[in-house]
C-alpha cells in the first residue's frame, strides 16, 4: 500500500507541478523566472521573497530547472519518485516517460536502484501509483543495452546512474557515449536531418568501433538515444552537480526537464521550495530536540547511553507499537583508545551485556548485512561502528548515540548524527522522551560541543536557528526532565589580539579577552550581544578571518534567542477558536474541502464552454528539397503543410473521453460525472467546429483548458456555499471549544529574521519569514506590535502550513493573519497589508472574514487589518491600541 504523503511533501508536489504547468511553453529567461516566481508564491505564500531564477545553460533556456531543499529525513527520494508523473504529466505530456536519476556516489546508486525495483517499498509503490509494473522498467545505467527499441513510448523507463558515469571531458573514453550495437534498433528511423543535436565530427573519429564512411551519420550510443527522447532528470544531492562538467552532461543529454533535490543547495541553485527542519518534527518525521550529555572521559559516556537505552525501552513497553531503542557506538580506529573490540568487551564484561543484542558493522565485520532490526525477534539493541554508517544506514529505533572519539570538529559527529533522526513509523509517540534523540559524547567544553552538533545540523539542511534549538542539555542531570534546559550560552573563539581588541571595545560587558600561556588570545562571549558587536565584525578586513568570527557571533546571538524565548521555556501560548458549521447535526471544522461537500456540486449540470481551448494553426514545418544541386531546409511553408484535423480515420470518441478522463482525475470529482461533463464539452467543440481528431491531436492542451474550467467552476460552487455559511441571513458558522488551536513547540518557518533589532516577546526564538530591514512595511508592524505595552507574546504566522499555524477559511483557499498576539488581557490577531493593497478584493474578503470571527467570539477575539500611517492617518501602534481600547494591563 503507497505510503501516505506528509502535508509539506503536497505541498512540495503541488508548488513543483504549479512550475512546470507555468514553464510549459516558456521560450525564454523571462518567461521561466515568471513560471518561478508565481509557483514560489504558491509554496510559501505571498511572503514569498524574490528569488532570482538560473537558467541552465544558454542555448536551453526553455528547459526548467528546478531545485527542491528538504532536509535529511524529510523524504527527498519518495518525493522524486512522485514527482516523475507529475513532470511527465504536466511538462511533457506522456504516460510513458523515460527518466534519468542521478545520484552522487555508487553506493546510494545501488540503494536507489534496489529501493526502486523491491516489492512493498515505498519508492516502487510511489512508481506503481502511476505506472503499472507491466508497463515499468527500472535499471542501471550498465544494463541500458537490455532496453528495446518497442519499450520506448510504451513503458516508463527509469534509468539509475551517477553523475560520474557521464561526468567525463573526453566522452570517447565512456561507455555512455560509445557506440554500441544493441542501440541499432533504436536508430533505424532515426536520420541525421532528423536529429536536432548536432554530434561532433572528433568525437565520432575517436570511436574504435567505426569508420570515416560512418562521419555524419548518428552515432548508436546511449547518450544520444537519451538525446533523441529527452529525458526527465532527477538530481539526488545535487549540490554536488553544480560544477561546468555537470552543466556540460545536460547539454549532451537534452533533457526535458531538471528536478534537484538537497538538503544544503548551492547558492546558485533555483530553490523552489524549502521546508524547515521544524515543519518535520510538526509532522512527525524527526526525532527533536538532541538532549546532549557531554563526559569527562569515555567509559561515563558508555555508561549513560546504555542507562539511556534502559529507560527508553521501558517507556517505549507504553507505546501502541513496537519500539525496541537501540545505541549506535562509534568506536576509534584500530589504533586508536578505543577500538571496535575493546568497546564490545567492555559492554560484555563492564555492563553484562549479552553478544547477541551487540552488533559491529565496519569495512570489515558487516554484521548487520540481511538484518531486520524491525523484527520483533531481533535481540540487537547496540550497534558499533567507525566508519560504516557514513551512507544509507537507517534505522528508526536508533534514539542514542555515543561517541568514544574526542570531540575535535563536526566530522566526528558525522557517522551517526543522521542515523537517529527519523522517529519510528513517522507518528507521534505517546510519551514525548521517544520523540527526543540522545547523544553522548566524550568531551569536556559543553559549549564547543554544542556548537559542532548545531553546525553538523546546518550541514544536514536545518537553519541557523533550528539548529541552535534543536541542542539542549538535561536540566540538572535529569535526562529525561519535561523542559530539558537551553545550553548554557558561552562562546570562545581564537582571534588575533588586533580582533580581540575591536571585540572588546564594541562589547565591554559581554567581552572577556584571554591570553594563553601558548600566546593565542581567545575571547569569551556571554550574555547578551549588543548590535555594535555584530556590525563591528561584519567589518573585518580579513575575510577568512571575518567568516570564522561572524560565525561565532552570530551562532552566540542564535543561543541567546533560543534561550530567552518563551516556548523554550515552556510556557505556553493562548489557544484562539476556529471557524466551524454543523452539517447534517455533526459540527465540523469549517475550511474548502467542507465547502466543496456544502455545495452540493454536480460537474455535469455545470456550463461545458471553454474559452481557454481555441483552434490554432499548427507548429511551422520544415520543408527538405533539393534546389540546384544542393539541400535547402526551409520554414514557414504553409501551402505544403497537410490538413490532418480533416482525417477520418483511427480515433473513437470514447477513447478521447476515456483518456482526457484520466487526465483531469484527481478524486474530487466522481468519475461518473467527470465523464459525462467531457462528453458534453467535446459535442460543444464539434459545434465550434472543432472535430475529434483535432481534439486527441491537442490533447494535452485541451486538458488543460477543461482542467482550468473545472477548477473555476468548483471555486464558484465554493463561494456561494461560503457566502451562505458565513454571510448570509441564516448563516451557520460558529465558534466551538471543540475547534480550537493551539501553537506547538515547532515552528516551521522557511527563514528567520537576524536583523539588528532584537525582538523581545517573540514567542518562538526568533520571528521567520519576515525582512531584516526594520523600515520594511511587515517588520515595521512587527516591531510596533513587539514594543506594544498591551501584548504579551506574539507570533509570526507561517504560511502554507495548516497543522502549525493559524488560520480561517476562505472561499478558495486558507487565510492565515500575518500576526497572532496574545495579549495581557485577550487575544489578538493582527494582518498586515501594504497601503497599495489595503482595499483589494482579496482584502476585503479577509478583512470581512477576520470581523465575523471575531464578532463569533462575544469579544474574546479582536482583529484588525492594519496599514501604514499614509493610508489611515494612524501609525499601526495607534491602529493597535484603537482595536484593543484602552489597555486593560491584567494578567490572565
Amino acid at each position: 500500500m503507497p505510503l501516505a504523503l506528509k502535508h509539506y511533501q503536497e505541498r512540495a508536489l503541488e508548488t513543483l507541478e504549479a512550475f512546470l504547468d507555468a514553464a510549459r511553453g516558456a521560450k525564454d529567461h523571462a518567461a521561466m523566472q515568471a513560471a518561478f516566481d508565481a509557483a514560489r508564491k504558491l509554496g510559501f505564500g505571498e511572503s514569498a521573497r524574490p528569488y532570482p531564477y538560473r537558467v541552465l545553460e544558454s542555448t536551453m533556456p526553455e528547459v526548467p530547472l528546478a531545485c527542491v531543499r528538504i532536509p535529511t529525513g524529510g523524504g527527498k527520494t519518495l518525493l522524486a519518485a512522485h514527482a516523475i508523473e507529475i513532470a511527465a504529466q504536466r511538462y511533457v505530456g506522456t504516460t510513458t516517460p523515460v527518466v534519468l536519476w542521478l545520484v552522487p556516489t555508487n553506493t546510494i546508486r545501488e540503494q536507489t536502484l534496489n529501493a526502486l525495483k523491491k516489492a512493498g517499498h515505498d519508492y516502487r509503490e510511489a512508481l506503481l501509483q502511476h505506472y503499472p509494473a507491466d508497463r515499468l522498467t527500472v535499471l542501471d545505467i550498465s544494463e541500458c543495452e537490455q532496453l528495446r527499441a518497442q519499450d520506448f513510448g510504451n513503458r516508463a523507463i527509469v534509468i539509475v546512474a551517477t553523475m560520474q558515469t557521464l561526468r567525463v571531458d573526453n566522452t570517447a573514453s565512456r561507455d555512455v557515449y560509445a557506440y554500441k550495437e544493441a542501440f541499432e534498433p533504436h536508430f533505424a528511423s532515426i536520420t541525421p536531418e532528423d536529429f536536432l543535436e548536432k554530434i561532433g565530427e572528433n568525437d565520432l573519429a575517436e570511436q574504435r568501433y567505426l569508420k570515416t564512411g560512418d562521419l555524419g551519420k548518428v552515432k548508436k550510443s546511449l547518450a544520444n538515444l537519451l538525446a533523441w527522447y529527452r529525458p526527465i532528470v532527477m538530481v539526488d544531492e545535487a549540490h554536488n552537480a553544480q560544477t561546468d562538467l555537470s552543466l556540460e552532461v545536460m547539454k549532451r543529454i537534452r533533457p526535458a526537464c531538471v528536478i534537484e533535490w538537497t538538503a544544503t543547495p548551492a547558492l546558485t541553485q533555483n530553490v523552489l521550495f524549502h521546508v524547515s527542519a521544524q515543519a518535520l518534527k510538526a509532522e512527525n518525521m524527526i526525532k527533536l530536540p538532541i538532549v546532549l550529555s557531554p563526559h569527562p572521559n569515555w567509559q561515563e559516556a558508555v555508561r549513560d547511553a546504555v542507562l539511556t537505552r534502559e529507560k527508553l525501552a521501558e517507556v517505549a513497553r507504553g507505546e501502541d507499537d513496537y519500539v525496541r531503542p537501540i545505541v549506535l557506538f562509534q568506536a576509534d580506529n584500530a589504533n586508536g583508545e578505543v577500538p571496535v573490540e575493546e568497546l564490545r568487551q567492555h559492554l560484555i564484561d563492564t555492563h553484562q551485556i549479552a553478544a547477541s543484542r551487540i552488533a559491529v558493522a565496519t569495512g570489515n565485520q558487516r554484521e548487520l548485512d540481511g538484518v531486520n532490526l524491525f523484527d520483533r525477534t531481533s535481540p540487537i539493541e547496540f550497534v558499533i561502528t567507525v566508519q560504516a554508517l557514513k551512507e544509507g544506514w537507517d534505522c528508526s529505533f536508533a534514539y542514542v548515540f555515543c561517541t568514544v572519539q574526542r570531540i575535535r570538529s563536526a566530522t566526528a559527529l558525522e557517522q551517526l548524527l543522521g542515523r537517529v533522526l527519523r522517529l519510528p513509523y513517522e507518528k507521534p509517540r505517546k510519551d514525548e522522551k521517544l520523540a527526543r534523540a540522545y547523544a553522548h559524547v566524550s568531551a569536556d567544553v559543553t559549549a564547543q560541543v554544542a556548537s559542532e552538533l548545531a553546525d553538523k545540523l546546518a550541514a544536514m539542511g536545518f537553519e541557523e536557528m533550528e539548529a541552535v534549538s534543536a541542542v539542549v542539555q538535561p536540566t540538572l542531570g535529569d535526562l529525561f526532565g519535561e523542559t530539558p534546559a537551553r545550553t548554557v550560552v558561552e562562546t570562545s573563539i581564537e582571534v588575533t589580539e588586533k580582533v580581540a581588541t575591536l571585540m572588546k571595545e564594541a562589547a565591554p560587558d559581554c567581552v572577556a579577552v584571554d591570553i594563553l600561556a601558548s600566546g593565542t588570545t581567545v575571547v569569551k562571549i556571554s550574555g547578551e550581544i549588543p548590535a555594535a558587536l555584530r556590525e563591528r565584525v561584519s567589518q573585518i578586513a580579513n575575510a577568512s578571518v571575518r567568516e570564522k568570527v561572524v560565525h561565532a557571533v552570530e551562532r552566540h546571538h542564535a543561543q541567546i534567542l533560543s534561550a530567552g524565548a518563551p516556548s523554550q521555556r515552556g510556557q505556553r501560548f493562548a489557544t484562539l477558536p476556529r471557524l466551524c458549521t454543523e452539517v447534517q447535526g455533526e459540527l465540523m471544522l469549517l475550511d474548502k474541502e467542507l465547502l466543496s461537500e456544502i455545495a452540493d456540486y454536480s460537474l455535469s449540470a455545470q456550463p461545458t464552454d471553454l474559452p481557454n481551448f481555441t483552434q490554432q494553426a499548427d507548429e511551422r514545418a520544415y520543408l527538405i528539397d533539393i534546389e540546384r544541386g544542393k539541400l535547402r531546409i526551409e520554414q514557414e511553408r504553409q501551402k505544403y503543410l497537410v490538413d490532418l484535423d480533416t482525417a477520418t480515420t483511427g480515433i473513437r470518441r470514447e477513447d478521447v473521453i476515456k483518456a482526457l478522463a484520466d487526465k483531469l482525475n484527481d478524486g474530487s470529482i466522481v468519475r461518473p460525472d467527470l465523464v459525462a461533463w467531457i462528453g458534453k464539452a467535446l459535442e460543444e467543440l464539434a459545434q465550434r467546429e472543432m472535430t475529434l481528431i483535432y481534439c486527441a491531436r491537442h490533447i494535452n492542451r485541451l486538458a488543460d483548458a477543461m482542467r482550468d474550467r473545472i477548477k473555476s467552476l468548483m471555486a464558484d460552487g465554493r463561494l456561494k456555499a461560503f457566502q451562505q455559511t458565513l454571510f448570509g441571513e441564516n448563516a451557520v458558522a460558529r465558534l466551538s471549544d471543540h475547534f480550537q488551536f493551539q501553537f506547538g513547540a515547532s515552528y516551521p518557518a522557511t527563514s528567520f529574521y537576524s536583523g539588528r533589532y532584537v525582538f523581545r516577546k517573540h514567542f518562538y526564538p526568533a520571528p521567520g519569514d519576515l525582512d531584516n530591514d526594520p523600515l520594511a512595511e511587515e517588520t515595521g508592524c512587527a516591531i510596533a506590535i513587539d514594543e506594544h505595552e498591551a501584548v504579551k507574546f506574539w507570533i509570526r504566522n507561517i504560511e502554507r502550513q495548516p497543522d502549525t499555524s493559524f488560520w480561517l477559511p476562505t472561499s478558495t483557499d486558507r487565510f492565515y493573519p500575518d500576526f497572532v498576539a496574545e495579549m495581557k488581557d485577550g487575544r489578538l490577531v493582527v494582518e498586515y497589508k501594504g497601503g497599495d493593497r489595503y482595499t483589494n478584493d482579496d482584502s476585503r474578503e479577509k478583512r470581512d472574514l477576520g470581523n465575523v470571527w471575531s464578532r463569533l467570539s462575544a469579544g474574546r477575539c479582536l482583529f484588525l487589518m492594519a496599514t501604514d500611517a499614509r493610508t489611515v492617518g494612524k501609525s499601526v501602534a495607534e491602529q493597535l491600541t484603537q482595536v484593543i481600547g484602552a489597555p486593560r494591563l491584567l494578567d490572565r
